[in-house]
């Protein structure tokens, strides 16, 4: 099995997959990459939800009602989230990623679709080899690294810590554009964010 690379900012993140990886299991590649499809989806939830909780105008009741609309929404993915960041941060999802966006896009793309048959247990139909999933489980880190690269230099977090509320707390900028001024307004959002409407 190849050699993961795994860059310093994700390594705490990837201790796991970087175990697995070393395994002599058969389903050793196909579970690395699901688990850090999970990890992705991690960071781009805490990501998204950090930009959230930058809303001067929610206390923090407030706060923690928009954190459980947001995992009671089994609507979300990873591009939902992504989608709502650019929104938030008034930019492109190739300036989140820069100058990779336009190799890596496709790839994670792909990614997502063969992962979802996966998990469904379903024949992906793309005929994957072990070099094929060693090299997607580098696609995605390199897409995560490009977004906690980002994250880091223009928002001050990378979505790879926990605490976001906390996070968000000490180093809140005015740099979101928020369509909403409540916890009403939000889940609205949210929900045409989920479908891909947005107002």
């Amino acid at each position: 099995m190849g050699t993961l690379t795994i860059p310093d900012p994700l390594k705490g993140e990837f201790a796991t997959v970087q175990a697995i990886w070393e395994l002599q299991a058969s389903t050793r590649r196909v579970d690395a990459l699901i688990l850090t499809w999970v990890k992705y989806e991690k960071q781009t939830r805490r990501l998204f939800s950090f930009l959230v909780q930058q809303h001067f105008g929610l206390d923090m009741l407030a706060q923690s009602a928009i954190n459980r609309a947001i995992l009671a929404n089994r609507q979300l993915y990873p591009s939902t989230f992504l989608s709502g960041i650019v929104r938030l941060a008034r930019c492109t999802e190739a300036d989140l990623i820069g100058v990779a966006h336009a190799q890596l896009s496709p790839e994670i793309s792909r990614i997502h679709r063969y992962r979802n048959k996966i998990l469904h247990g379903q024949l992906t139909g793309q005929k994957l080899t072990a070099a094929h999933l060693e090299a997607d489980v580098g696609h995605v880190i390199a897409w995560m690294s490009a977004l906690a690269a980002t994250g880091t230099r223009e928002f001050g977090y990378n979505g790879l810590e926990r605490n976001t509320a906390q996070l968000a707390t000490f180093r809140a900028t005015q740099i979101a554009d928020f369509p909403f001024d409540t916890v009403a307004e939000f889940e609205i959002w949210l929900g045409n964010l989920a479908r891909g409407h947005f107002p």
